[in-house]
């Protein structure tokens, strides 16, 4: 990735069969289609789904009173 993550930041995600997820890009506001494609055609063979979505970035360290909260179905990708 090129530049520093924020809330703003959505990526594409290629995912593996073997359930390997590598991040192929990220854009700092909302990619158009096209741009997700390209991304897309762009990346090696191998992959056998994509995901583009936006991120929430949280610090990994903190002060120790971090909380951990599942959002979505939490079936993953």
């Amino acid at each position: 990735m090129s530049r520093e993550l924020s809330y703003k930041t959505h990526i594409l995600i290629g995912v593996r069969s073997n359930g390997v997820m590598t991040v192929i890009a990220d854009w700092p506001r909302l990619p158009k289609q096209a741009e997700v494609q390209g991304k897309i055609n762009e990346a090696r063979d191998g992959y056998v789904t994509f995901a583009c979505t936006p991120t929430s970035i949280l610090p990994a360290g903190g002060n120790g009173n971090a909380v951990s909260k599942r959002y979505g179905s939490g079936r993953g990708l």
